[in-house]
């Protein structure tokens, strides 16, 4: 029996609820100091283990009874909040049962006796929000910092003389320094950084990435590793490698991206079939297991991309420098590269460590114009111009064989802002997706899922990406909407891909597509990392991983290593143990990591949005209805700018009919998908809200 073992042994023997360390000593006769730390890390392995809890309030430990685990807590403005278990089940925690936990930290829970859903927080694991952006406030004796995010509930008491000369209203970055025993008190806190008033260029988006703890700077440690890196490759790093340099290999990539991770290349060989040739940066040849920069690797999980700015894994010197794969230069790659036949089967494959030398730094739009037949891009590119076009002819075979096994295509609809000189907000665009970036989406989808099969096939330890099939009470929802809307899908009882895709497809034919889209892709399960292959539901994959983009995805790192380590020959049974450890903690946080960062884009994206309506206040536009619930509508603009209209402003006594998605009452009906026209009366740029009005259509005068 170890130590720990033994001290829970002791601790269930212990009669009261309650017990201190210094009982743990005395009954294990502890007396040197090499004993008492032992017995000390015996109860924080206990305590993440949440078999024990350290309770503040009686400065004692209490053995952890009931259904209980480890979340991380959300919490809602109002003093409520929600767990999500490891299984995806969201439990309620009520305000009277949060425990003095704030949002985003990490807690230990126990299910509440008698309920469905709902928990009580037992103990706090680690604070998520220790940094906290705000607007900085003085009133008479009082200093403090009202958070940016409101479901952070408490303002921060500023410590004397710890506000580094602070203004009134300017935002700041509070470090919190004490913590409550109830979040309905105030955490104390010093400042740390200045980051202007709110109106000035750039602090909007240095707020969002205070609040969730991104940095574009790397420690001291890290950043000395990085520097004694070459920036070149050498002789001596091309051992063991496949050259590629003479091949016709390229990138093709956004106009403004710095962190180009995978290349493409074609040909067809003697039997008319395609071979496609997917080359990804060898970005574990430069960072090593459980280095210095692995480890923050690892801590950030994946690059956030804020509008206008990059907050990296990896320092820029390996992100934007030597793993990044720029034209006409040495680099370093593990390549897929797969044979497939005119009706897209993949006949055979290889996996191996190369070098390449990129012929071009290409855009999406230079390829779409050489693929459109311009004259002046074909000329430009004229080397790799019919590569270019077997390529587009490979995408369609692809893209036809996943819809045909029932791939669901979700509309992307991602936005970019436009600035002034000044930084504001002048407009809101949709991005474009042309085909050459369906292109690319082929081609990395198939390297994905040849690496995941080539891993599964072997037993391996690996990450994978696994997508669930949705939730049957949001399948539900859905398949009333679109009965609602006239548009009628026949529901097998076993849910299948094809049902889901028939639905979009018949969606694409209405008005109502960009909404089916919308919720369709809601009541869709979030898609995760797991070190066990249980599928791709929205991909209709048995086998899926991340594997083009170990620059930005830490999961990606992880599958190369893995790769690397089996190509070589050296998955020994140490290798194995290694990996089985290492995937499982990497999928774990990953999942974490992603999380965070679709927030925080999400919210950045938000903020933009307020500052543009916040322009266009009183200004009259179309929209559609994009949500309905008892208290008011949602409206959408056509470039996904939200807002809210209450429903006292929709009519008197109105009824809300949630099987029909609508509010009505006798001259009114207000419908899931309508068209609108609303004007913008309000914008809370603290709360991130929009408020909108309907704009009564005009009166019929006739003579």
């Amino acid at each position: 029996m170890n130590l720990q073992e033994r001290i829970f042994d002791l601790i269930e023997r212990i009669s009261s609820e309650y017990f201190t360390v210094k009982q743990l000593y005395g009954s294990l006769q502890v007396g040197s100091s090499a004993e008492r730390r032992a017995v000390t890390e015996a109860l924080r392995q206990l305590e993440r283990d949440c078999r024990i809890v350290y309770d503040k309030r009686n400065r004692r430990y209490r053995k952890v009874t009931g259904d209980c685990g480890k979340a991380v807590f959300s919490a809602h403005a109002r003093g409520f909040g929600f767990l999500q278990t490891d299984e995806g089940e969201d439990l309620y925690v009520p305000a009277s049962a949060t425990r003095g936990a704030f949002h985003r930290d990490t807690v230990l829970y126990r299910r509440r006796q008698g309920t469905a859903d709902e928990a009580e927080i037992i103990g706090i694991v680690r604070r998520g929000m220790a940094r906290v952006a705000g607007v900085y406030n003085k009133k008479r004796d009082a200093r403090f910092v009202t958070p940016d995010d409101q479901r952070f509930i408490a303002d921060i008491n500023v410590l004397p003389n710890r506000d580094m000369g602070a203004k009134n209203g300017q935002k700041v970055v509070v470090r919190v320094t004490c913590w409550p025993d109830d979040n309905r008190d105030c955490p104390e806190g010093e400042i740390e950084s200045i980051l202007g008033y709110p109106e000035e260029k750039d602090v909007d988006m240095w707020s969002v990435a205070a609040n969730f703890g991104l940095s574009q700077t790397f420690p001291e440690e890290v950043r000395r590793r990085v520097g004694a890196i070459p920036q070149s490759v050498s002789d001596r790093d091309l051992a063991d490698r496949r050259d590629l340099r003479g091949e016709r290999i390229f990138t093709i990539d956004g106009e403004d991206a710095k962190d180009l991770d995978d290349a493409v290349s074609i040909s067809v060989d003697k039997h008319g079939n395609y071979v496609l040739g997917v080359h990804i940066a060898d970005v574990s040849h430069y960072v090593l297991p459980d280095s210095d920069i692995d480890n923050e690797a690892f801590t950030r999980g994946t690059s956030v991309y804020l509008p206008g700015t990059v907050y990296p894994m990896l320092p820029r010197e390996l992100s934007n420098g030597i793993c990044s794969l720029y034209e006409g230069v040495d680099r370093l790659t593990l390549s897929c590269v797969m044979t497939i036949d005119g009706k897209g089967k993949r006949t055979d494959y290889d996996i191996f460590p190369s070098v390449i030398r990129s012929r071009h730094r290409m855009t999406y739009t230079a390829a779409q114009a050489v693929l459109d037949g311009d004259a002046k891009a074909v000329s430009q590119y004229a080397d790799i111009a019919a590569d270019l076009m077997n390529m587009e002819k490979l995408a369609h075979i692809l893209r036809d064989k996943r819809v045909k096994r029932g791939t669901i295509e979700f509309e992307s609809r991602e936005v970019y802002f436009v600035h002034n000189e000044r930084g504001e907000v002048v407009d809101v665009k949709l991005a474009e997706n042309s085909f050459s970036h369906q292109l690319i989406e082929e081609f990395m989808i198939a390297a994905n899922e040849t690496v995941a099969e080539y891993a599964a096939a072997c037993d391996y330890p690996f990450v994978y990406r696994v997508h669930s099939k949705p939730d049957e009470t949001k399948l539900n929802v859905l398949f009333a909407l679109m009965h609602g809307l006239g548009i009628d899908v026949r529901r097998t009882q076993e849910m299948h891909n094809s049902v889901l895709q028939a639905a979009l497809i018949r969606a694409e034919k209405t008005p109502y597509f960009n909404l089916i889209n919308d919720v369709m892709l809601r009541t869709m399960q979030k898609a995760h990392y797991s070190d066990v292959n249980t599928g791709h539901f929205g991909l209709a994959s048995r086998c899926y991983c991340h594997f083009t983009s170990p620059i930005r995805r830490y999961p990606d790192l992880t599958v190369h290593r893995v790769l690397k380590t089996a190509l070589a020959g050296k998955m020994t049974d140490k290798a194995l143990a290694y990996y089985e450890d290492k995937c499982n903690r990497a999928a774990r946080q990953s999942d974490i990591r992603e999380k965070i960062a679709d927030e925080a884009e999400r919210q950045a994206d938000d903020v933009k949005k307020c500052a543009y309506a916040a322009r266009l206040i009183g200004e009259e536009f179309d929209a559609d209805i994009s949500g309905v619930t008892e208290r008011g509508i949602y409206a959408e603009l056509p470039n996904t700018v939200e807002g809210f209209i209450p429903a006292e402003r929709l009519g008197d006594s109105l009824c809300y009919d949630p099987e029909r998605f609508c509010l009505y009452n006798d001259a009114v009906r207000y419908s899931l998908g309508d068209g609108v026209r609303i004007r913008i009366v309000s914008v809370n740029r603290q709360a991130c809200r929009i408020d909108f009005d309907i704009v009564p259509p005009a009166p019929n005068i006739s003579k």
